[in-house]
């Protein structure tokens, strides 16, 4: 393990070549866009990728901040959905007698769920700008 922690902090050889570079090309999956890396033109697992990613250390710091904004992108899409979920109930009138006031709780959770649409909002942008940035880190020690 000691090993494996002092690698993680050394600097890439002088020998490190410029076509060591990893390369992201998008792939449209129904809708969605997925990557694909390449390092010397070779396909690499997502694995791989962050494996090496984790053992250079100016991008292991970036990618541990994007793991930080994944994980609080979670709790938000899960409070807004349990505030979401509430709200509704909230709303259902199972007597048929609702008043202004008996709506206020239904109001207040439409409200926190609104609030959790926009933190899901701001933290996946801030995950995938901490994830460019690991990347960036890490192809930065092969430029010239």
């Amino acid at each position: 393990m000691a090993s494996f922690v002092a690698l993680a902090q050394d600097k890439p050889g002088t020998n490190a070549k410029a076509d060591s570079i990893i390369k992201k090309a998008p792939t449209e999956i129904i809708g969605h866009t997925a990557y694909d890396y390449s390092i010397n033109g070779k396909m690499q697992t997502s694995e791989n990728i962050k494996a090496r990613l984790y053992a250079y250390a100016p991008s292991k710091v970036e990618l541990l901040k994007s793991s930080k904004e994944t994980s609080w992108l979670g709790v938000s899409i899960m409070g807004f959905g349990i505030s979401g979920v509430g709200a509704t109930l909230e709303f259902i009138d199972k007597n048929g007698s609702a008043t202004h006031y008996s709506l206020s709780g239904a109001y207040v959770l439409s409200g926190v769920a609104t609030a959790f649409v926009f933190s899901t909002i701001f933290h996946s942008i801030k995950a995938k700008k901490h994830a460019n940035k690991a990347f960036a880190a890490y192809n930065q020690q092969y430029q010239l």
